[in-house]
């Protein structure tokens, strides 16, 4: 299968079911968290998730940014 060249945007019911599926299970404390988060600081956490991204970061080296 190969990537699109452009993503593409995602539904509205299929963004709601695929954010249903990453949060099972979460602590609820961190998905309150995330439910309230600014657009500025959800902008601020993709910026680091793509740089974490970038430099094919190991999981333990993310947990450590995290904290």
């Amino acid at each position: 299968m190969t990537e699109p060249s452009e993503p593409r945007e995602i539904p509205d019911h299929v963004a709601q079911y695929l954010a249903r599926r990453m949060l099972h299970g979460m602590p609820a404390s961190v998905y309150e968290t995330l439910l309230s988060l600014t657009p500025e600081e959800l902008a601020v956490l993709e910026k680091v998730g793509a740089s974490l991204d970038e430099g094919q970061c190991e999981p333990h080296q993310v947990a450590a940014v995290v904290h």
